[in-house]
């Protein structure tokens, strides 16, 4: 005789499995409906021997990056109006990149101010 499972056991199950049908094959990432196209991760080596990891999360109106600077905890940088190449800002900092090359700034230190990460190159 098979097992019996109670019927708030059954319901669940039906509807978990009902609501991963309804999933598409390649669910794109977001956030509270917000979607974007496949993240692109890039690498970066900076002058002084300093590293950074950007992970891109692009759609058709919204973009924002997650940087990694030397290990430490990831930032969430969201895109602002720039001339050419893409910027990027989370609180004190401004990540412009054109190109596969890119810089960070501490905004707090002046506009004269060398980059906190300078001469950024992708790593291919």
């Amino acid at each position: 005789m098979p097992p019996r499972f109670p019927k708030h056991c059954l319901a669940a199950a039906l509807a978990c499995t009902l609501g991963l049908a309804a999933l598409p094959a390649q669910a794109r990432p977001g956030i509270d409906g917000v979607r974007f196209d496949a993240p692109r991760t890039v690498r970066y080596r900076c002058d002084e021997g300093r590293q950074l990891t950007a992970r891109y999360f692009n759609g058709a109106d919204n973009q924002i990056a997650i940087l990694r600077l030397d290990g430490k905890p990831p930032l969430l940088f969201v895109s602002v109006l720039t001339g050419s190449g893409a910027r990027y800002a989370h609180g004190i900092h401004q990540w412009i990149t054109k190109g596969d090359e890119g810089r960070l700034q501490d905004l707090t230190r002046g506009d004269d101010a060398p980059p906190a990460y300078a001469n950024c190159k992708a790593v291919k």
